[in-house]
């Protein structure tokens, strides 16, 4: 408990002493916005456990720092990564509560800073839906809280009826029924803004139901939810943003049904290509790979994304889960029709110049590093059905 208490002061002068070197050194001038962004993604590095998640919860809140290009932005983002590491490893319902609630107070404060020209208010509105449905089910959550507290006299997890923590946990990842604010924000908000969004917080909550949480309730109905309007809701969408938000809903039901059938190893890859995806996705500016990423996400072979959807079937087939499993097929089947949409939109398009599409060092990295793992991960996930 000591050391503990140790470490959790040394993270916050840490992040004090970040703010103050920060706004002094921007006001005189004297550094620049990439020398902030440094310390900033050094005393992330400094400050992580030596844990598999954390370090990879780390590593991408360091590569979304590079998205950002102001230091209120860094600083929110800082806050957040906080709030994500604590709730990973928080076994207490006010500590989950606390984290869960700096988490989403720093999403919206990003939408209203990062809202720009025309977008504002549509950024605004997003984020105000957001705030108020997130509001409301907290608030009911808070309210059980205390009265499980008044009963037991225990705010530990182990052994209380955590039913609103799962609804809470559905309702941040954007499960079906509970997902209008997830389109509305990934229609409006600015790309960096939408990578984040689709990233972190998932790594964080399902990292957190996996370490820390554990429950007897059956999520067959939020699966079928988010396959059967993940996968038709993107039909007829006027916007590329919107059809991916439908898309995000439509990977997270299968996330669910890996953690229904397959158990959280599964999930862990099916979330780790989805991240190597998302992050290939929204930093891509050659339309061709572009359309790469969509072969993936739709679950075609021969990229990683086949091979991570294949194992959650397989292991949906080996508990005889054929409910789930004959939806889960149905629903690819018509998500395959709006890929492949994207798939010819994008291929057709005149392709660019070598210079046109020639980004920062750093982006172009970043870039080439997720196509490499994109490509190259079946050939470790092909081992399980060899064996």
């Amino acid at each position: 408990m000591f050391w503990n208490s140790i470490v959790e002061l040394d993270l916050c002068i840490g992040l004090l002493l970040l703010i103050l070197y920060g706004l002094l050194s921007l006001r005189n001038g004297h550094v620049s916005l990439g020398h902030i962004r440094f310390v900033c993604q050094a005393w992330l590095v400094l400050i992580t456990p030596l844990e598999v998640q954390d370090i990879a919860l780390c590593v991408l809140t360091v590569v979304l720092l590079q998205s950002f290009h102001s230091f209120e932005a860094l600083l929110f983002l800082l806050l957040a990564y906080i709030g994500q590491l604590y709730m990973m490893h928080s076994c207490n319902l006010v500590s989950f509560y606390v984290c869960l609630e700096a988490q989403t107070l720093c999403v919206v404060v990003l939408c209203g800073l990062l809202a720009r020209g025309a977008s504002t208010s549509f950024s605004v509105e997003a984020a105000l839906k957001f705030l108020l449905l997130s509001a409301m089910v907290s608030g009911m959550a808070l309210f059980w809280f205390s009265a499980m507290y008044q009963r037991t006299g225990s705010l530990d997890m182990v052994g209380q009826e955590t039913f609103w923590i799962l609804l809470v946990m559905l309702f941040k990842l954007g499960v079906a029924p509970m997902h209008m604010w997830s389109v509305d924000l990934y229609g409006s908000v600015p790309k960096s803004l939408l990578l984040y969004l689709s990233t972190a917080p998932k790594l964080s909550l399902f990292t957190f139901w996996a370490a820390s949480w554990h429950h007897d309730f059956s999520v067959g109905v939020f699966i079928l939810f988010s396959m059967l309007i993940g996968s038709i809701g993107a039909y007829g969408q006027p916007a590329l943003r919107s059809l991916f938000a439908y898309s995000t809903i439509n990977e997270i039901g299968l996330m669910l049904l890996a953690v229904e059938t397959a158990g959280f190893h599964t999930l862990y890859q099916h979330l780790g290509i989805y991240i190597i995806t998302q992050l290939l996705l929204w930093n891509l500016t050659d339309k061709r790979l572009f359309a790469l990423c969509a072969v993936s996400l739709a679950g075609l072979p021969p990229f990683a994304g086949f091979f991570g959807k294949a194992w959650i079937f397989w292991h949906a087939m080996s508990v005889q889960a054929f409910s789930l499993l004959l939806a889960a097929l149905f629903c690819t089947v018509l998500s395959l029709v709006y890929y492949l949409r994207v798939i010819r939109l994008f291929w057709t398009a005149p392709v660019h110049t070598a210079a046109s599409f020639a980004g920062a060092p750093n982006q172009t990295t970043l870039t080439s590093a997720c196509a490499v793992a994109l490509a190259f991960a079946p050939v470790m996930l092909v081992k399980p059905f060899i064996i």
